[in-house]
């Protein structure tokens, strides 16, 4: 099972980023394997809703958040979506992965999400190489 990251998503979404065509193609093919394939998690979904809804993001294809939210909805809808959360191993992972040198206040997000992979025994699907500094997660970038 593979966890999204909230960069896929917005790819995926915005008709005219770049990588769109190649984000929705390979997220459409997640969709089509079957219930229970895809997992999203609510700090990637709060992500996407901040990004896609911010003109110093996105320009000019800023939607609303009431229109984001629908799109959110749509995700979480899919048959092959799982939502994941924090468990009681949680914690220990993220004090592990903290411990990785060099981070800096904009990483704990990424802290978040790779200790929910880790945890839920997930492969991360991000165009973030970040998160590859993160030596017990498994990572794949769809876009390459």
């Amino acid at each position: 099972m593979t966890l999204v990251d909230t960069n896929l998503l917005i790819y995926a979404t915005l008709a005219d980023a770049p990588e769109h065509a190649r984000a929705r193609a390979w997220i459409e093919e997640r969709f089509a394997e079957g219930e229970g394939t895809v997992a999203l998690c609510w700090p990637v979904l709060y992500a996407f809703l901040r990004l896609i809804t911010s003109p110093r993001v996105v320009g000019r294809h800023a939607v609303t958040v009431k229109a984001a939210w629908r799109v959110t909805v749509a995700y979480l809808e899919q048959p092959a979506v799982r939502l994941v959360a924090p468990g009681t191993g949680h914690a220990a992972i993220a004090a592990e992965l903290v411990e990785t040198p060099g981070l800096r206040s904009d990483d704990v997000p990424d802290i978040e999400i790779a200790a929910l992979a880790i945890e839920h025994g997930l492969v991360l699907a991000s165009h973030d190489h970040g998160f590859r500094r993160f030596p017990r997660l498994r990572f794949i970038d769809p876009l390459v």
